[in-house]
């Protein structure tokens, strides 16, 4: 069903496909054995010797993570570095990728002992910060607004961060891609690419930003949490310290609850712990509206490469 085996580069490691994944760069580095390997194959309904689950993970005690996603595909992720995906759809369905490089790219980095927090990244100016929030709080869309300013994507949905690293918390870059409902797309005049989702009222829509990318590793500057308030007309940042800031950061952990039933509660919180100790993070208050905020796209800019 899928072509043939294809390596790529994602966070930094070889990931070898047989899955088409237009969305990552192609692998360029040594020849060393792939660090991933995503294949085609069968994924049982239950995992052998099940200890915990929730209606779409199921976790073993080997430490194996099965996810179902209802007509979408059934992925098997085993010891951060194997991806088996069970799928009757055909190369070119988007949604088979979009889980893969997300809730799935989420299991494996927690496999891996690496923090994923749910952030958009950004260089600018020398600095990089990362955008956390829920989902459709705005990160891709202020993403999108800053690079329109100048900076440079490391992550749009999903930022990958290496706490171990020589010379501090370093952010492992992602794919060249954003996805952006069709309201921001209209209102910063991007010409959309591939339809990813719908929704009753809104369709979202795969973006390439190829030419904005940053695929080296960078050292993480700060992170900021997004408050979009109705009343608010102007931009502003607060800081948030001590248990505010590990709070912050601990409800934007991606894909927490799969953490936890891999047994990785008390690392992750740990991880946020010495994270908040590292680096500034603050409430980046907006004005509600894709509109207002854009109005205000240079000076959001400017808030962010400010020194702290």
């Amino acid at each position: 069903m899928a072509g043939a085996m294809r390596d790529h580069s994602l966070c930094g490691w070889r990931v070898r496909s047989a899955w088409p994944l237009p969305e990552l760069l192609a692998w360029n580095g040594d020849d060393r054995t792939p660090d991933i390997s995503i294949r085609l194959g069968q994924v049982p309904a239950e995992l052998d010797g099940t200890v915990r689950k929730t209606p779409l993970v199921q976790v073993n005690e080997c430490g194996w993570l099965r996810y179902a996603v209802r007509n979408v595909a059934t992925y098997l992720v085993r010891d951060g570095n194997e991806v088996i995906i069970d799928t009757p759809h055909a190369p070119d369905t988007a949604d088979v990728a979009l889980f893969l490089l997300g809730s799935v790219l989420g299991f494996l980095c927690h496999q891996r002992g690496l923090l994923p927090l749910h952030a958009s990244c950004i260089a600018l100016e020398g600095k990089v910060v990362a955008l956390a929030g829920h989902s459709g709080a705005g990160k891709s869309t202020l993403a999108a607004l800053l690079l329109a300013q100048g900076a440079r994507l490391l992550s749009d949905d999903v930022t990958v961060i290496d706490l171990r690293a020589e010379g501090g918390p370093m952010v492992l870059p992602t794919y060249p891609r954003q996805k952006l409902w069709r309201d921001t797309l209209d209102t910063l005049d991007i010409v959309p690419g591939r339809v990813l989702r719908r929704t009753v009222h809104l369709e979202k829509f795969d973006r390439q930003v190829a030419d904005r990318f940053e695929s080296a590793p960078m050292r993480l500057d700060g992170v900021c949490q997004i408050h979009l308030q109705m009343r608010e007309n102007s931009l502003r940042l607060a800081p948030l310290e001590g248990m505010s800031a590990v709070r912050m950061l601990h409800e934007n952990v991606y894909r927490r609850t799969a953490a936890g039933l891999l047994g990785r509660s008390n690392q992750v919180f740990a991880d946020c712990v010495a994270l908040s100790a590292q680096l500034p993070h603050r409430a980046l208050v907006l004005p509600n509206g894709i509109d207002r905020i854009t109005r205000q796209g240079g000076e959001l800019a400017a808030l962010l490469a400010r020194p702290q």
